[in-house]
């Protein structure tokens, strides 16, 4: 019942967000522009996903950990019997939920069937947990909105830039090192998925778990450290 009530106010949180409603508008307007000009669907389709998901999620969990804070809730719901991953899953329910919900109406607009739909959906989920992971941390850093943003912009600029980028075509030695961060097994698991082209899913599956995990490991141990402080 804990855990329901605070989704509970996430959603109505997200019921009063106009920039979020923007920001879903806006992804599918441009989905919807890929889908009718893309020829090359293995190229766009992961692209679309990538930013929809990591800028749709970060939004969702970023911003309602900082308006928290500016509120002063945040310190409230510190001091009860709450666990900081309820706090911290429960402020990223709605992101997640939003992420798959766009994810599938993007597929949608595309009008193919992936080829290979359980690696595409093991990209979706672990893409949207490492996001969602990210996030949090940020959301629990920043201070306010402003500093927020100062954090945000560039991590997900780069984040974003890094998964996007075709690594499985490139004979760059980078390349290689991009192949345990959490990049390129994002991508190459949309992509894989959508074309049928095979993808290691074994070692970028353990690739992402584990740095979603260590997120989630530091950003419970921060809110704690948050919470003994007050």
């Amino acid at each position: 019942m804990r855990y329901i009530s605070l989704i509970q106010g996430e959603f109505w949180a997200l019921k009063r967000n106009r920039r979020m409603w923007m920001f879903i508008l806006m992804m599918l307007g441009m989905a919807a522009v890929y889908a009718l000009d893309a020829q090359d669907g293995g190229t766009f389709v992961p692209m679309v996903l990538v930013v929809t998901i990591y800028t749709g999620t970060w939004q969702m969990t970023v911003n309602s950990l900082v308006e928290e804070k500016e509120r002063r809730t945040l310190e409230a719901l510190l001091v009860t019997p709450a666990r900081p991953l309820e706090i911290i899953g429960a402020k990223a329910t709605v992101g997640v939920l939003l992420a798959a919900l766009l994810s599938a109406v993007i597929l949608l607009l595309f009008r193919q069937p992936p080829r290979s739909p359980l690696v595409l959906l093991a990209g979706l989920g672990l893409a949207i947990g490492f996001a969602t992971a990210s996030g949090a941390l940020i959301g629990i850093v920043a201070r306010d909105l402003k500093t927020s943003s100062l954090y945000r912009t560039p991590v997900l600029a780069l984040l974003v830039g890094a998964t996007i980028v075709p690594w499985q075509e490139s004979g760059w030695a980078i390349a290689e090192i991009m192949r345990w961060l959490p990049t390129r097994p994002v991508q190459e698991l949309l992509w894989g998925g959508w074309t049928g082209a095979p993808v290691p899913l074994t070692r970028n599956s353990a690739v992402m778990l584990f740095y979603t995990l260590l997120l989630l490991a530091v950003d419970a141990r921060m809110l704690r450290q948050q919470a003994t402080q007050r």
